[in-house]
């Protein structure tokens, strides 16, 4: 059985929500979090093992099929991240039953609640506690945290900043992270922390720019839509969009392996493992699917197979991607999009090393529209690409935004 995810109904939350204010905040902490079953531990630990030996072979892998080691391996910001060998994936129960806090992957670290680059609380010894962290999380991390941390204190700023990113948001996609892997933040109905008003965001912009619509009429048509993305962090948006379609929805999650780590666990795991799959070099893709795991280099061996695809999305990472690895992603796009398929990015270039990745989609994909909203707020730098004119995509603004539940 699946993991519940702790919905409420939407009506009781915004209503709620509404009313809530900094001064009467309650919180979540890691001591309130479902903890993973020996069962269930010994499934990821199953799973690490066989990303374990993706990572362990990619090299060898790569230079057996005559691959380019400039795309199929990290380059560019990630190649100062991850080695090419010698990286061993953490396997003790802490480490797994707490995988959000070692998974900053929008620069926001979770034990801390607060980034490193730009401290909002400096002189706590917020450095030293993560550096303690990325070894090992002693047991009794729960009351450890609560000792150092308040939870309302660090994220009291966000209440009206969230407020403002689902007011006029319909309530069957207003995001809920499940309650495990030690997640943490305000008790809003659903937990609230900086990482999930990111992926709030992004359905956002999924909504305002026409592309849930489209996978709604997808379904309508074929019964099932399919949907492919590259670098999903440690699964936010995946799991969101998974719990807004459900059976419906098949997704492919691509990653370099030591980054698929995270995904894989916090996917896979939410579902008990149902319906999850890992691919390993000459494995084969599953006919039906929920979650399908896919280490970066093995798009080449197995690209026939996972199409096609009616979506395919890449939030925040291209950019620290090399330039022929954006290429090859685009180009691996448009090989397994539908005719009538998009690309959903959220990129920008913000630091020297980056690559402009709208440049790369552009020669790819000749119909481009830059999400925009009068009614929700997508913050971020979000784009939708085709490789033709869809009109209920480019014709339309805000329309699953225009309706009540």
């Amino acid at each position: 059985m699946a993991v519940p995810s702790h919905h409420v109904p939407v009506m009781s939350f915004l209503s709620r929500l509404r009313r809530t204010r900094a001064t009467d905040l309650r919180v979540h902490t890691l001591k309130d979090n479902y903890n993973l079953t020996t069962g269930q531990y010994a499934r990821c630990v199953s799973l690490v093992e066989g990303i374990q030996r993706l990572y362990d072979g990619a090299a060898d892998y790569v230079d057996r099929r005559g691959l380019d080691r400039a795309v199929a391996l990290a380059a560019n910001e990630w190649a100062g991240i991850v080695p090419t060998a010698g990286l061993k994936l953490r396997t003790a129960y802490n480490d797994i039953n707490y995988l959000r806090l070692s998974a900053p992957f929008i620069g926001f670290h979770l034990p801390i609640l607060d980034r490193l680059d730009r401290r909002r609380f400096p002189g706590d010894g917020g450095e030293a506690f993560v550096t303690e962290l990325a070894t090992s999380i002693p047991d009794g991390i729960g009351e450890i945290h609560a000792k150092r941390f308040n939870v309302a204190e660090r994220l009291a700023h966000l209440v009206p900043e969230y407020q403002r990113f689902v007011e006029n948001v319909p309530s069957r996609y207003i995001v809920a992270a499940p309650r495990m892997f030690g997640e943490m933040g305000l008790e809003m109905g659903v937990v609230v922390n900086p990482d999930t008003i990111m992926c709030q965001s992004r359905i956002n912009g999924l909504l305002a720019g026409g592309v849930i619509d489209k996978l709604w009429s997808d379904i309508a048509r074929r019964g099932r839509a399919r949907v492919l993305e590259v670098g999903p962090g440690y699964g936010a948006l995946a799991y969101a969009l998974k719990s807004i379609f459900k059976d419906q929805l098949e997704y492919i999650v691509v990653d370099l392996p030591s980054s698929l780590y995270y995904s894989a666990l916090y996917l896979s795991a939410s579902r008990d493992g149902d319906g999850c799959h890992l691919l390993e070099p000459g494995g084969k893709v599953p006919e039906r699917f929920d979650y399908l795991f896919v280490a970066n280099y093995l798009l080449d061996e197995f690209v026939a197979d996972l199409g096609p695809i009616d979506l395919a999305m890449n939030t925040m990472s291209f950019p620290e991607m090399s330039e022929a690895q954006v290429r090859s992603y685009a180009e691996t796009f448009r090989q397994l999009l539908r005719p009538d398929g998009v690309v959903f990015d959220e990129n920008g270039v913000f630091l020297p090393h980056h690559v402009d990745s709208d440049a790369v989609l552009a020669a790819v994909f000749p119909y481009h529209k830059r999400v925009a909203s009068v009614l929700a707020i997508d913050r971020n730098w979000q784009s939708v690409w085709s490789t033709r004119y869809i009109g209920e995509i480019f014709d339309k603004s805000d329309a699953a935004l225009n309706r009540s539940d």
